[in-house]
């Protein structure tokens, strides 16, 4: 499978799932597209987009040097989200699940990916209310973001540890510090990966899940931890939402370092 492992290593690029809310009431608002079109891709320092509901608004980042960059750029996305969203009387918020707002209550975005996802999951699908962010890494060769990849797995517990951010449910406390996660455990293709051989098996069993039809790409697979080769990163998807971007970035910035460090580890003949 071709990719782009071939770019500067180690930069950073964050995707932060966010909550459109109503201002008065706190619940959750069906409002993407009317923010997407008060914006109309006037966006500076990164990208807004829809995700699978109407009530949920994705930032991201450019791909950044550092965490210094990556910071002011999520800090001005955020920002520019909020400015929007209060002029139509909402807020912005975030953390891994709504307190109290209902699957039930969410409009599904009008976009074909989301439209099939719907299609084929149906209720897993619909019910699936969470937030979460997600970490993307540069890597610079292919057999090394597996290797990457394969090490990550052990550091994806600590990682969902200290992001866990979604005490509430539907109203209820639920006695989890991360309810987010058993939410998306009901999707097929998700948790920690399989251990791969390297970049050749990785595009093997990818071949073998589109031919079949059990995927229509790679992107299809939700697991905690991936290689991502249109971007020529592996990313790392397991952590809920944080309120403070302040959190975020102490994540990505760990993130990186254990990257850093099995990128080594795998430069030094240890793959």
């Amino acid at each position: 499978m071709e990719h782009r492992f071939s770019g500067p290593s180690y930069t950073l690029g964050i995707e932060e799932e966010l909550m459109i809310v109503d201002s008065g009431t706190l619940e959750l608002a069906n409002s993407i597209e009317g923010l997407l079109e008060d914006l109309r891709g006037d966006v500076t320092g990164g990208d807004v987009k829809p995700e699978l509901m109407e009530s949920v608004c994705e930032i991201a980042t450019t791909p950044c040097a550092d965490v210094g960059e990556a910071g002011t750029q999520l800090r001005s996305l955020r920002r520019q989200v909020q400015q929007v969203a209060h002029r139509r009387g909402l807020s912005i918020g975030s953390a891994g699940t709504h307190p109290f707002s209902l699957w039930e209550d969410q409009r599904i975005v009008s976009r074909p990916r989301y439209r099939d996802l719907i299609a084929g999951l149906q209720f897993v699908a619909r019910q699936e209310l969470i937030f979460g962010i997600h970490v993307h890494v540069g890597i610079d060769d292919a057999d090394k973001a597996i290797h990457v990849t394969n090490g990550m797995r052990v550091h994806l517990p600590l990682l969902l540890a200290l992001s866990a951010n979604s005490p509430f449910w539907r109203g209820d406390q639920t006695g989890l510090d991360s309810t987010r996660t058993p939410i998306f455990r009901a999707f097929p293709r998700v948790g920690i990966p399989p251990r791969y051989d390297d970049y050749e098996d990785w595009s093997a069993r990818i071949r073998f899940m589109t031919e079949s039809k059990v995927i229509r790409d790679y992107t299809y697979l939700w697991y905690d931890v991936r290689p991502h080769p249109n971007f020529g990163t592996v990313e790392i998807r397991v952590m809920d939402s944080q309120t403070r971007v302040e959190h975020t970035l102490a994540l990505a910035a760990l993130v990186q370092a254990m990257v850093k460090e099995l990128a080594e580890h795998y430069e030094a003949g240890h793959g």
